[in-house]
């Protein structure tokens, strides 16, 4: 039986293949939403509309607001964290990982 990577070698259309499978491997989450098709790095997967949502995801990571039109976010206790414009609830890392900054 032949390995996937043999497989690959051997036929040019299946080595694009492997090359995207193998990309996909080694992506984190955020990286994985953004080759889905995500604009910002954050799928849907990754926003929540609601802090318990996000909570419930990401245990332990602090919960930021972030911005659906910048890549910026909000800390907990911040002026408009939870309301400021068009945003949703995001955990802490995965926002830092997909190029989000905290803002002003």
């Amino acid at each position: 039986m032949k390995s996937f990577g043999t497989t690959c070698g051997a036929f040019a259309v299946l080595g694009l293949l492997c090359g995207a499978a193998s990309a996909f491997a080694q992506s984190n989450p955020s990286q994985m939403s953004e080759v889905q098709g995500a604009t910002t790095g954050l799928g849907s997967s990754h926003r929540f509309a609601t802090q318990g949502a996000a909570m419930d995801h990401c245990p332990g990571d602090t919960i930021v607001w972030a911005s659906r039109n910048k890549l910026t976010y909000v800390m907990p206790g911040a002026a408009g964290y939870g309301s400021a414009g068009s945003g949703f609830y995001a955990c802490k890392a995965e926002a830092d990982d997909a190029g989000f900054q905290p803002g002003s």
